[in-house]
């Protein structure tokens, strides 16, 4: 199994690589990422997309009514959809339904804790600028704590009141593990592939 770091930066190459995919390709990726969050991780997937559905249509809305473009239902003038609009809506949604899956399926092999470890090991670089990153660490388990065992549908002006928090004490154990030599041979060929791309995409 890869270090958290490592799944991490795979996950966020991914997404970076998402925004520049062509629309045909875009879709094979967001379908297969789909499939992918069905079949591994049906709940968690749900929730995100419950979680994000108004996003999700309000992104689709918002493209396919303020796009300029050739009007699809022309009488009703410049409250109707273009074909443009909709183009990009569905660009859209495509990339933002990949993000959501492909996180869904990082969730449920890497988990709370290890996502937290992996973002302990990104922060690394940011030791010598003085951060302190086992105290960001700490931090994001303390919001992870509260937001999955606080009850549903909390209004986030309860979450400001000093009886908000727990009165219990709460302990947290920060997961670290050495890289193993999979984990530097992924960066690397992660590495050379996104240097092709680069200098494909500068050559065309």
């Amino acid at each position: 199994m890869l270090h958290p770091t490592v799944r991490l930066i795979v996950w966020a190459v991914a997404v970076a690589c998402a925004q520049w995919l062509p629309l045909i390709w875009l879709s094979l990726a967001c379908a297969a990422a789909l499939i992918a969050g069905v079949w591994l991780a049906p709940e968690r997937l749900g929730l995100l997309l419950k979680r994000t559905r108004w996003l999700l249509l309000s992104l689709v809305l918002l493209f396919a009514l303020a796009t300029p473009g050739v009007y699809l239902l022309p009488f009703l003038g410049s409250l109707g959809p273009t074909e443009e609009g909709l183009r990009l809506g569905f660009a859209h949604l495509m990339r933002l339904l990949f993000v959501l899956a492909s996180l869904a399926v990082l969730l449920r092999f890497t988990g709370m804790d290890g996502l937290v470890a992996g973002l302990h090991g990104l922060l690394r670089p940011f030791v010598c600028l003085g951060l302190d990153r086992a105290r960001v660490a700490v931090r994001l388990m303390l919001v992870m704590h509260y937001v999955e065992h606080f009850p549903p549908g909390r209004r986030w002006r309860e979450w400001l009141q000093d009886d908000a928090a727990p009165d219990e004490p709460v302990s947290f154990h920060l997961q670290t593990s050495a890289w193993g030599r999979a984990d530097f041979a992924v960066l690397a060929g992660l590495a050379v592939m996104v240097a092709a791309a680069l200098v494909i995409g500068a050559a065309a």
